[in-house]
């Protein structure tokens, strides 16, 4: 029996993954900053331990085949520069501890999930997806700390199987953030109807990320190979929205608000934030992240690794509504 490491074991990925491993034949060491409660106990065993925490080192015992890091500061929408040295300390430093302590112990090699934010907001563009070989320029500390581990992890020469998967938006049942607020919003009739801008915005399911991460952990070939991740069929804001709708059983919005009223709005919302002096609901930064384009390509790793998405969020939008309920083995 194989044996794979999962850091961030705990949290929304995490645990679904070490499901799918265990479902699959793997011995499961969990890791995460505390053992908490009954999540826990979706690994075979659980480690503790804060990368992000200072002067701490991990050590890891021997025998794991496989480590899958996950865990990391996720990015936040009211992301400010002052919060770089907390996503260093975490997000890169904390790589280079798992590597670290993965070497030393002997692990076979490391799956790294990352993001598709190393591309930043700046990158996006509208008439085509971004692809692995474009060029990742990150404009937040969030997006720069990953694409500085992807560097680390691949960089591990140390180690035999390197592969750097970047997913993009990752919804399923339990899921926090931004898309839960979304759907919750919108269940009340509170979200802003929004206009059809035909700005494409790719996502995943989580338990199509779980495959695809056991997979290119599993096959020699995806070594030293980035992958981006999307369920292939990409949605603008205004489609995400009308497919929540229906999913709870409300009618498609058949009118919206103007976008020079939504960008007034956005205006305002700097205006407040400045003197107020923290980020307000809806503001430029936020609009565009909302209605702009996130649009990426994922035809590399179907083509290397055979990885199809079998869930699309049209048909699968009503798991946001579902709460994380995963069985324990």
């Amino acid at each position: 029996m194989k044996t794979a490491l999962v850091t961030g074991s705990t949290g929304f990925l995490g645990s679904a993954l070490c499901e799918a491993l265990q479902s699959r034949g793997w011995s499961v060491v969990g890791l995460s900053r505390g053992n908490q409660g009954a999540s826990a106990k979706r690994s075979s065993s659980h480690l503790s331990f804060d990368l992000g925490a200072t002067g701490e080192r991990l050590d890891l015992p021997h025998g794991i085949d496989l480590v899958f890091h996950l865990a990391a500061k996720a990015h936040a929408v009211a992301e400010v520069s002052s919060d770089g040295a907390d996503y260093e300390r975490i997000n890169l430093e904390g790589t280079r501890q798992v590597v670290r302590a993965a070497v030393e112990a002997g692990a076979g090699g490391i799956v790294y999930v990352s993001s598709v934010k190393v591309f930043g907001e700046n990158q996006q563009r509208s008439d085509r997806p971004l692809h692995e070989d474009d060029e990742p320029i990150p404009d937040t500390p969030y997006g720069v700390t990953k694409l500085a581990a992807e560097t680390v992890v691949l960089g591990s020469s140390a180690l035999a199987h390197r592969v750097v998967i970047r997913p993009s938006l990752v919804y399923g049942p339990g899921v926090k953030g931004n898309l839960a607020r979304m759907w919750a919003a919108v269940g009340r009739g509170r979200f802003p109807l929004l206009p059809e801008t035909h700005r494409l915005r790719s996502i995943v399911h989580r338990d199509d990320l779980c495959a695809a991460l056991i997979r290119a952990g599993e096959m020699s070939r995806a070594h030293g190979r980035i992958y981006h991740l999307t369920d292939g069929k990409p949605l603008s804001a205004r489609g995400m929205l009308n497919s929540m709708r229906s999913a709870q059983g409300l009618r498609s919005a058949r009118w919206a608000v103007p976008m020079v009223a939504l960008r007034a709005a956005a205006r305002a919302g700097d205006t407040v934030g400045r003197m107020r002096g923290r980020r307000f609901p809806i503001d430029s930064a936020v609009l565009g992240k909302l209605v702009g384009p996130a649009w990426f390509c994922s035809e590399r790793i179907t083509t290397e690794l055979g990885w199809k998405p079998e869930r699309n969020f049209l048909e699968a939008v009503g798991d946001l509504g579902k709460p994380a309920v995963i069985e324990v083995t």
